[in-house]
């Protein structure tokens, strides 16, 4: 039964790669959404995986065997990056290990640092090694190592240390809380008590008992660290399989591609979970079942939740993590905004500067030694470039992430009270599968044929664009939140208070708005804040291959084209310049802009832990004070401690014994 299960899963997912693969065809021919030439394309592609004679891959308009030509570049690119994952994972426990037996200032730190090297987007990393390794060859005429492939040479060690970024980072992070939560429990005292050293207790113990919390955890590092791939290939100049995508955009290509990345992690993660671990059920099925829907629930007058919902938000805004973080988001927009009403033009041009007796001095690009950040290749300020765009990034940003969330827990309501533990089960495990597909590619795929300029011209309007890309990248993490909120949702209809609820004949209404939204509301939080993440970085990624927010100008001069430009300014469209910038040397091209994705990323950083301390206190867990500010403007006083030695007045005997003693 198992293996019949696994089999279907499998197939459930090659089809899913289909329905992708062939998407592309809603909008070929200047049309949008033309649903009858995709089933066409959808059919024709059908058949053609079922005649291998079919199976090339267009080369420099040659025809070449396909899996044959991608084998090579698909074992190049497993090589890096599972020795990346590997890599990352493998220090992340050992500093997770270290970290346990650290003082807490210690772990403070090391905690600060990793928050900072979590917000470096993967663009800027790759950008820095090859910088430092070129740096340190002019200094020494030393190259330590290669920082570029070049012709059949392949380079590994920078990718991997790339990519192997964020599961440490990541992965350091769930280890330290499922250790602080193991030490917690009842076994480990008992061992502390029994004289079990600490050491012991962490190797033998503690990490046994989370590796299966770990395995689980580690889904979502390969989704984010696969979305990455793309970028470190094409930055590396590796020939690896993502940057086949480019080569040939047929529908037979991309399907294959897919098929070879999603295979080998669909067969270890649900293979693994089907045959290894047992399947039990997260919560009995008796547990979710709700009363009646509606009942008698009613919102009473007053304004009590008003006020209440007022006071959260005042709770928030106490706290300085949370304060710190809203200024500067809010702030950057709202300066945006005034500097896009007050500027005439929006963003200066500077063609040539010439110096004080006529001299032509610059031309464009200009580096920041004459204009403030310097000039694009056009010569247009990449200040104010900044400035325009910051509010298109960060409010299409901002709406992005509400739309996941919020649709991710409406849908989380039915998926988890009215849908069938089995059919739960079966969504569950189909849901699942999308994290072993990029997600940068299936965004490629999908918003390419629309945002990119056609010879003709757009057949678009910029409000379609917007909202067509707006739609998929919320439609593409959609059912992942609806999984974590439905967990989520399970597990606290599992708590005392809401069975409680249940016998007395509350209603599902009631139920919804009275106990889970509550207990949920932080959560929520927290997911929006890292679904904002996941935008910008999904704009990062995407705008390197010249894909813009709202659309990408495209100049078809068959002489001196000028290049991409986004109709939007937002910033990622100062992104695709960036294997460019690295090979001229002209680092403005791109430093900035990363720069200030990463401030903002930064930013969002702190609202979350502002949101997780303002949790923390209300359920009753000490919070410390990990921004020292107080310790700043507050001088500390030394601890003083008098003993005053005890006198017979200050004894009360009660027998006389004790007197006579």
């Amino acid at each position: 039964m198992k293996i019949v299960k696994f089999v279907v899963y499998y197939i459930m997912g090659l089809a899913g790669i289909l329905f992708i693969s062939a998407s592309p065809a809603l909008f070929s021919g200047g049309s949008f959404f033309d649903v009858s030439h995709y089933f066409l394309e959808l059919q024709q592609l059908v058949a053609a995986i079922f005649n291998p004679a079919e199976w090339v891959y267009m080369y420099k308009d040659r025809p070449e065997p396909l899996l044959e030509f991608l084998w090579e570049p698909y074992q190049y690119s497993m090589t890096v990056f599972v020795g990346g994952l590997l890599l990352g994972i493998g220090l992340a426990f050992l500093l997770a290990l270290g970290t346990m037996f650290l003082p807490g200032w210690a772990k403070l730190i090391i905690g600060r640092l990793l928050n900072v090297l979590e917000a470096v987007p993967d663009l800027l990393l790759a950008f820095c090694l090859q910088l430092f390794v070129v740096w340190f060859y002019k200094q020494t005429d030393i190259q330590i190592v290669s920082f570029t492939a070049l012709g059949q040479d392949k380079v590994y060690i920078l990718p991997i240390i790339a990519i192997a970024v964020l599961p440490l980072v990541t992965m350091y992070k769930i280890i330290l809380i499922l250790m602080d939560e193991e030490m917690a429990k009842s076994y480990v005292q008992m061992a502390k008590s029994k004289g079990l050293e600490k050491a012991v207790i962490l190797n033998v113990h503690v990490t046994r008992n989370i590796v299966k919390s770990l395995f689980f955890h580690s889904k979502i590092i390969l989704w984010g660290s696969l979305s990455s791939l793309l970028i470190i290939e094409y930055i590396f100049n590796m020939n690896g399989i993502t940057s086949l995508f480019r080569g040939d955009f047929r529908p037979i290509v991309s399907a294959m591609i897919l098929f070879m990345i999603f295979t080998p992690f669909f067969i270890m993660y649900q293979g693994t979970e089907l045959f290894i671990f047992k399947d039990h059920k997260v919560s009995k099925e008796t547990s979710l079942s709700m009363n009646r829907f509606i009942g008698d629930f009613n919102m009473k007058p007053g304004g009590k939740w008003l006020k209440q919902t007022f006071a959260t938000i005042g709770e928030h805004f106490k706290n300085l993590k949370f304060l710190i973080g809203f200024m500067i988001i809010s702030g950057t927009v709202c300066v945006s905004m005034v500097y896009s009403i007050m500027a005439d033009p929006l963003v200066d041009k500077f063609y040539h500067i010439t110096n004080e007796e006529g001299r032509l001095v610059s031309a464009a690009p200009h580096s920041p030694e004459y204009i403030f950040l310097g000039t694009d290749a056009l010569g247009y300020s990449i200040f104010d470039q900044l400035l325009v765009g910051a509010k298109y990034t960060i409010i299409f940003a901002l709406a992005i992430a509400f739309l996941r969330m919020s649709i991710g827990f409406l849908l989380a309501i039915p998926y988890t009270f009215f849908l069938h533990s089995r059919i739960q089960r079966s969504v569950e495990k189909i849901v699942d599968g999308m994290h072993f597909l990029p997600m940068t590619i299936i965004a490629f795929m999908l918003l390419t044929p629309v945002l990119w300029m056609s010879p003709g011209g757009f057949t678009t309007t910029q409000t379609e664009r917007i909202i067509y890309q707006g739609l998929i990248l919320v439609l593409l993490a959609v059912p992942l939140i609806v999984t974590l909120f439905g967990s989520e949702m399970k597990l606290l209809m599992q708590e005392e208070y809401v069975v409680s609820t249940k016998v007395l004949g509350g209603s599902s209404l009631h139920l919804l708005w009275k106990h889970l939204l509550p207990h949920l509301s932080a959560r929520m939080g927290i997911v929006f804040g890292q679904q904002f993440i996941q935008t910008l970085l999904i704009f990062i990624h995407l705008g390197v291959f010249n894909i813009y927010f709202g659309g990408t100008n495209v100049d078809y001069s068959p002489m001196q084209a000028d290049p991409p430009t986004s109709t939007t300014y937002e910033w990622s469209g100062l992104i695709g310049a960036a294997k460019d910038s690295l090979m001229t040397g002209r680092w403005w091209f791109i430093i900035p802009a990363l720069l200030c994705f990463m401030g903002i990323i930064l930013s969002m950083q702190l609202i979350i832990q502002g949101i997780q301390e303002v949790q923390e206190k209300r359920v009753g867990i000490p919070v410390s004070n990990p921004m020292g500010w107080k310790r700043l403007f507050h001088k500390r006083k030394p601890a003083s401690r008098r003993v005053d030695d005890p006198s017979a007045e200050r004894f009360v005997f009660i027998k006389s014994e004790h007197r006579s003693s």
